[in-house]
């Protein structure tokens, strides 16, 4: 393990509340990936998932983008319904034939900690074999790298929102300064230079996420990760020890992940290189910035070679080019 994956506090709380949003997805996406569906509905089924949004404000993608999609299906495309059943904080939806969800709005979470439900690998991950295994590692690992990703997505918006603002003379609101100052501290940056803010504000590709995990983690299969939700191998010092830092949940050791890469100096290139994508209007592309990551692992650039054969062997550059997500820019 390489010392640039070590990380002091992890600051995680701060983007709870901007998952709230993102859960509701996550919730949704976890139903589909957690059963045995053929792979050549998989694009289908998370266009129809992701094409749901929910009044107020919260929805988390592009509806018009994924209607679209569905619109477009061939005609062997079968009726998707989907009752699912869901605790307090949740959503009961159900998906119709035709890009329409009916989306009934359970009560109001209690606390923050039931907005976003604790999601974990299954117990019996370590048991299953070959495409079982890898199956019920993305049930919960991908809805949980997209949710995330789209949380972080809606604070780059609304970073933008406000760099174009002192662009053209205008200074932000004290509460923006408040949000900027946060954000900066979360991502390890500078309040005065938002510029540089914005190259740490933004996601991981989907693949990279994807790759790191299953290598890190034995596909789940690692004591770390059944028993601390580890995805990622990020080290932390436990008294004189340097370990593997557990989490409560999966979904805050992708937090933790996304931040390490945000943040961490061992990774300017990786955020230098995807700003570029950025800046000449292309895909992010895993492949490419996984380049930048040769500090990740003690293993250098075998390591590289490693993440690189498992996100090709699975296909994970397909989930790049899904492209549905739209910022969910949050209000408060």
């Amino acid at each position: 393990m390489s010392p640039a994956r070590g990380r002091g506090q992890d600051g995680s709380a701060f983007l709870w509340t901007r998952l709230v949003g993102s859960a509701i997805h996550l919730g949704m996406m976890r139903y589909f990936y957690s059963r045995p569906i053929a792979t050549r509905y998989r694009a289908r089924l998370l266009a129809c998932v992701l094409g749901m949004a929910v009044p107020g404000g919260l929805a988390g993608v592009h509806t018009a983008v994924a209607a679209d999609l569905i619109r477009h299906l061939p005609p062997r495309t079968p009726m998707v319904t989907m009752p699912w059943a869901v605790e307090e904080g949740g959503l009961d939806v159900v998906v119709l034939s035709t890009p329409r969800p009916v989306v009934t709005p359970l009560p109001a979470a209690r606390s923050r900690a039931s907005m976003l439900p604790p999601i974990r690998l299954p117990g019996d991950i370590d048991a299953a074999m070959g495409d079982e295994r890898k199956a019920r590692f993305l049930g919960t690992v991908l809805p949980a790298i997209v949710a995330v990703n789209n949380a972080v997505l809606g604070e780059r918006a609304r970073l933008q929102a406000i760099l174009r603002d002192v662009r053209a003379g205008i200074t932000p609101s004290p509460r923006d300064q408040t949000w900027i100052a946060q954000i900066a501290r979360f991502y390890r940056g500078k309040a005065t230079d938002l510029d540089d803010l914005l190259a740490r504000v933004d996601a991981i590709p989907t693949s990279l996420a994807l790759g790191q995990a299953a290598l890190e983690s034995g596909w789940g299969t690692s004591r770390s990760a059944r028993e601390g939700n580890a995805l990622f191998g990020v080290m932390t010092w436990d008294d004189a020890l340097f370990v593997v830092k557990p989490y409560e949940t999966i979904v805050e050791s992708v937090i933790d992940y996304v931040r390490t890469l945000n943040s961490h100096p061992a990774y300017a290139g990786f955020r230098a290189e995807r700003q570029m994508m950025r800046r000449m209007g292309e895909q992010l592309d895993g492949g490419l910035l996984l380049r930048h990551l040769t500090r990740y692992s003690e293993l250098g650039g075998d390591y590289i070679e490693r993440v690189t054969v498992v996100i090709r062997q699975n296909g994970f550059a397909d989930y790049d080019r899904m492209d549905l997500l739209a910022p969910w820019v949050p209000h408060g």
